[in-house]
């Protein structure tokens, strides 16, 4: 007969499968984050770029939205760590 799992090894086990489920919540959580504010402001950019005369080249436009999705995926990151 196998040996019966002990409380630690159950706790164990359901904090591993929380932290499973926590992690894909937290990477959709960090997507909505980042993605959503790097969009409205690229479309901003590009907005008041054409406004003025002065619409910003694609590879421009992309840097800046990848610039923004990385400092708001930071800023998510540092916040939801449980260090």
């Amino acid at each position: 007969m196998p040996p019966m799992p002990t409380a630690t090894k159950a706790i164990a086990r359901a904090a591993r499968i929380r932290s499973n489920d926590d992690a894909a919540y937290q990477l959709a959580g960090m997507l909505v984050v980042s993605l959503f504010p790097a969009l409205f402001w690229t479309l901003c950019l590009a907005g008041i770029g054409s406004a003025v005369g002065h619409t910003p080249s694609a590879a421009a436009l992309m840097t800046f939205g990848t610039a923004v999705a990385a400092f708001c995926a930071t800023v998510f990151q540092v916040l939801t760590s449980r260090a």
